[in-house]
Formats: C-alpha cells, structure tokens, sequence
C-alpha cells in the first residue's frame, strides 16, 4: 500500500487519483471527527465532505507531507466549528450538549422509531465518556480502525489508544459496543463519496475559473476528469465528463488552442452520443472560440469558424432559443468585422435582427441596428480599416428630474492592427453613457438629479458582478451649474457639473476580493467630471481612472462633436431621434474615432437607446 507522504507528494502535483486515494483511506477518520464534534450523521457527513474539500485546495501548502493524518484532523474540526457559526451554535462536544440540541423527541417522516431511540441511547452513553475517549472510540468503530492508525491520527501513543478503548469497555456495556457501532455506521460515506468531495471541489474550480485563477481552475477539472474514468459510464457520469472537458478548455483558453479544440470535440461527440442538441450548440459555440484563438495565433481557421458558429445556431434554432441563435450571428459578425467582410457582417447582422425578433429580450434587435448603423457610417468597404468598435444599446428614464440608465456594450472587436497609443485608447475607454451611470447599477440610484443644489449630492454602492464580489463606494455631487464649456459642437452657457467619485468600501466585508474583483476595481474607481448643457445632454465627460490592466492612472476627455434633437428638455432631452456624436481627446491624427448615440423608441417610461463607437484608420 503507498504511504501517505508518497500520495500526499503526489496530490500536491495535481494527481488527482492520489488525493481519491487519500480521501478513500481517511473518510471515515474525518467522518468519526465530525460525528464526534457535531454528534449528527448528517452534519457530519456535510463537515466531511467540506473537510476534504479544503484539504484538496490546500494540499500544496502542506509541508510535512508525513503528518497528512493529523493535519486532516486540524481541517476537520475547523470545518465542523464553521458549520456550528453559521448556524449560530458555539463549537461544543457531546460532553455539555443541551437538551436543545438532542434529537426531536418525534422521528422524522423517513425516521423510524428504533433508530430514534439508539441515535439517543447511543449519544448519552457517549456523552459519559471523556472528549479524548469519545473520540478514539468512534474511530475504532467507525470503520474498524487499527490502534497504530488511531495514535497516528490522534498524535498519542500507541498505548494510550490501546488504555483508552480499555476503559471505554469497561464503562459500556457489551451489547452497547455492539449498538454504538452501528449508530456510528448510519452514515457512513458511499462509494461515490470520493466523487461528491471532486464535484465539490470542480464547482470551486469553477468559480476560480472566473476570478482569472485559470491554473486552479484547470486542476478542478483534471480532477473531474479522473473522477468520471473511475465511475460507471452511466447518463450522469457522461454528462459530468462532457461539462469538465468544456471547462477544462475553457481553463486553457488560448494558451494551447489545439489542445483545447481537442477537448471540445470529445466534449461535442458526447453531447452527440447523449442526443442533447442543446449542449451540442455549447461544445459548437466553444468550438468556434476555441478556433478564433487559433486565427489569432495561427491563422488559417476562418472557415472552421464560420462553420462552428453556424452549426451552433443550427442547434439552438432547434432547441428553440432564438436568443442563443442570434447570439451566434452576433458572434459570427463581429469576426467578419475584424476580417474586413463589411458584407458578409451586414448579412449576419441582418440575420441576427430577424433572428432576435423572437427572442424575449430588447437588446438583441437593438445592438443588430446599431452595428449595422456602424457598418453604414463606416462604409463595408472601410469595415477592414476598423481598429477597435463597440456596438449596443442602453435603456434611459428621467422621472421627477431623475435620470436613469442601464446597459452597455453587445458587440466589441476590431483588428487591433493601427497605432499602439490608438489601440491603447480604445482598450482603456468605456462607453460614455457607461461611465456616468455606474451608480444606478440595478437602477439603484440616478446618474442626475436635477432637485439637488449646488454643493449637494448623493451616495450609495457601487455594484460589480457577480454579485459575491464586495461593492465600491459611490458619491456623485453637483459641483456647479453656470458652467461655460466650449466644444466641437459649440459652445454652451449656464452648464450643469457634478463629479462621481468610486472608492473602496462600499459595502460590507465579507464580499470577495480577486483578481476579477481587481480588474472591476480599476474600471469603476476614480473620478468622472460631467457637464450637461440644457436642453442638449451631456456635452463634456472628463475620467480619470487605473488602467484596468497595468494599474497605470490614465485620463481622458470626450467632447460632444454634433447633435440632432427632435424634441425634449431639460439636462438629458429625450425624444425619438435625438442624436449626439461624441470624440474622445488623445486619438492620433491617422485616426479617426466617434461614439453615437440615438433615441431609437420609447416603451412606457423607458427610451431605448442604440449606440456605436469606433476606432478607423484614416
């Protein structure tokens, strides 16, 4: 049998059939701890789990790979005093439980009364044992534990196990052994135990996965992996290595594209042997990523691209989702845009338009008539010349003097291939409407209120996704409104300022901080200045903000260059039509840039507005 340093040297490697094998030779162990803490086989069988689970994530940090067993039994007594807090309960052992915490006095409905009465028997004749004793009973019971794993587990001598199972007879009755034992047993972990602790620990990865810790992430899903070679090749079992290979290609990205096209056709031939033309669609969908990174690195993939996409939308289409559908089309034509297809883009927008009709949701045909909008400011033969361009919609309403936003970008892409300082503008800017309204995220405040005076203002948290990370600090206030802002557009009087200032510690503590929530931070924090002339809207928008990926702080300006107002008033004029063109200062002379918005429709208190900013080469 291999010794526990050579497994745990192993595991801590990423080998994942050598942290199954410690968990198969410790379960029980971890299992009598928790009973012994918890005194419910339930509970315990929670605490066990949630006790390998951590070992699992931690393994690495173990330096003495000899003291495994002990190490464990440190995990699993903090995993069960967790599980107390959380219910409100201090850490107590069965020596002091209060009469609160024994067992109802009526069986549960799958409860019979035999068991009821030796789940109590059992327990206070424990319960006149010392914690020490108690313990090294339960794990000789448990699962038949000899005296030397019991003293390594426990860190006591050997005789000391031996005195101590001595006296516990003495004080029990032989027919009680007999009943404890079998108490101890109730719930005792099943064969797909070991599984349950690697499917636990792959939902972590995935949420790893999406806080950028990608090398973890990928390690959850080997684990997946092996656990489903180990299991039945039943319905479940395939679904479970389908999700893990899309995952684990996701990990990957593009650091080894091939490798993972590799991983989602065998994802894709499974979802074929299931017949599950949903999941199909995901593993085309992937496929189709998984391709563009290869273009990007290699080169020569554009039809296997356009090949995945529309299989994917195929497989929607018949699973009826029009909006996965259309998000293929969408998908489709933003890598038309990168590849100069200024036609080929327009058709599959125009497809998307009709596609997303059906769907239930607004912003699909919205950000499809902005980017062809796009397409036709531009011109299709200029579509190749496009460095960098979003395309989306917002929804806006000003009630009472209030102003409210919300959406963003739906389409973004470009060639990435003009000047490095344009590309680097265009990476670090955001949608002007975006930048103004991070406050009414979820619609919580407004972005304007026109009842404020000068010198007030209003704060509140600034929300980032999801929602377990913790939220900023948000305070927007009126600096002045007799400003005077001279621009592209003209030149405007009696102009209103406020200025949104985003900071740490907008919430409280407890949410998550990682690496997502670093790069949110840098996005959302710093200082956004923005004067509204009357009767026009938002004429000037100063930021200054960390660059998202280096930290740097970075200042930029957008200026109002044009506008069309068909009707409205006050600090944000809403009618259909009403259209403003936006530059932003700092763009290199060889190109040229604009962010357009226009009031597309009104439905009930809401006005839809398209919008599209680009990037050109001159």
């Amino acid at each position: 049998m291999t010794n526990d340093p050579e497994l745990v040297q192993r595991a801590a490697a990423g080998d994942c059939e050598a942290f199954t094998a410690l968990v198969e030779r410790y379960r029980d162990a971890v299992r009598g701890v928790a009973w012994h803490h918890l005194g419910d086989p339930d509970d315990a069988q929670d605490a066990a789990q949630e006790t390998f689970v951590r070992a699992w994530l931690g393994i690495k940090g173990l330096r003495e790979p000899e003291r495994f067993g002990p190490w464990l039994r440190r995990i699993a007594a903090n995993a069960c005093a967790d599980l107390l807090r959380r219910r409100g309960a201090a850490a107590l052992s069965l020596d002091a439980m209060p009469e609160r915490d024994l067992p109802a006095a009526e069986p549960a409905p799958d409860e019979d009364v035999e068991r009821l009465a030796a789940r109590l028997v059992v327990r206070e004749a424990l319960g006149r044992l010392s914690a020490p004793t108690r313990l090294t009973v339960t794990l000789a019971l448990i699962n038949g534990y000899s005296h030397e794993e019991i003293a390594g587990f426990l860190e006591v001598p050997v005789d000391t196990v031996r005195s101590r199972l001595k006296n516990a007879r003495k004080r029990l009755r032989e027919e009680m052994v007999g009943m404890v034992s079998d108490v101890l047993s109730e719930g005792k972990p099943d064969p797909d135990f070991a599984r349950r602790v690697v499917e636990e620990a792959l939902r972590r990865g995935a949420e790893a996965q999406y806080a950028f810790r990608r090398d973890e992430a990928k390690q959850h899903f080997d684990a997946a992996l092996v656990a489903a070679e180990k299991l039945a090749p039943d319905l479940e079992t395939r679904r479970l290595e389908m999700q893990a290979l899309q995952g684990k290609a996701r990990a990957i990205g593009n650091r080894a594209w091939q490798e993972g096209v590799s991983l989602l056709e065998r994802a894709l031939a499974i979802a074929e042997e299931l017949g599950d033309r949903e999941q199909q669609g995901y593993a085309l969908h992937n496929l189709a990523r998984q391709y563009t990174f290869g273009e990007s690195i290699a080169g020569g993939q554009r039809d296997r691209i356009v090949e995945f996409h529309r299989k994917a939308r195929a497989a929607f289409d018949e699973v009826g989702d029009p909006q996965m559908a259309g998000g293929e089309l969408f998908s489709l034509a933003s890598q038309q845009i990168r590849w100069g297809e200024g036609a080929a883009a327009r058709h599959s927008l125009e497809e998307a338009l009709s596609q997303s009709a059906a769907a239930t949701s607004p912003s699909g045909p919205t950000k499809a008539r902005a980017a062809l909008a796009m397409i036709a400011a531009v011109g299709e033969e200029r579509v190749g010349d496009i460095i960098d361009f979003q395309a989306g919609g917002f929804f806006v309403r000003v009630e009472d003097g209030k102003g409210f936003a919300s959406g963003g970008a739906g389409m973004t892409g470009g060639r990435d291939h003009g000047p490095p300082e344009a590309s680097e503008l265009a990476r670090h800017l955001d949608a002007v409407l975006w930048q103004i309204s991070l406050l009414c995220k979820e619609l919580a405040h407004p972005f304007l209120d026109a009842s404020v005076p000068v010198g007030g203002g209003w704060s509140g948290e600034v929300i980032l996704y999801p929602r377990t990370l913790e939220p900023l600090r948000g305070t927007i206030t009126v600096v002045s409104d007799s400003e005077r802002v001279d621009v592209p557009a003209g030149a405007f009087e009696g102009c209103l300022l406020t200025e949104l200032v985003i900071t740490e510690g907008g919430g409280p503590a407890g949410g998550a901080r990682n690496r997502r929530w670093e790069v949110s931070r840098r996005m959302h924090s710093g200082t956004r200045r923005a004067w509204y002339a009357p009767g026009v809207g938002l004429v000037r928008l100063h930021v200054r903000r960390e660059d998202a990926r280096t930290g740097a702080e970075r200042e930029t300006t957008a200026q109002l260059a044009a506008f069309t107002l068909a009707g409205g008033e006050g600090w944000l004029p809403l009618a259909e039509g009403n259209t403003w063109t936006y530059t932003w200062a700092g763009v290199p002379a060889e190109v040229a840039s604009a962010e357009v918005y226009r009031i597309a429709r009104r439905e009930g208190d809401w006005w839809h507005m398209e919008y599209y900013r680009y990037f050109l080469l001159a």
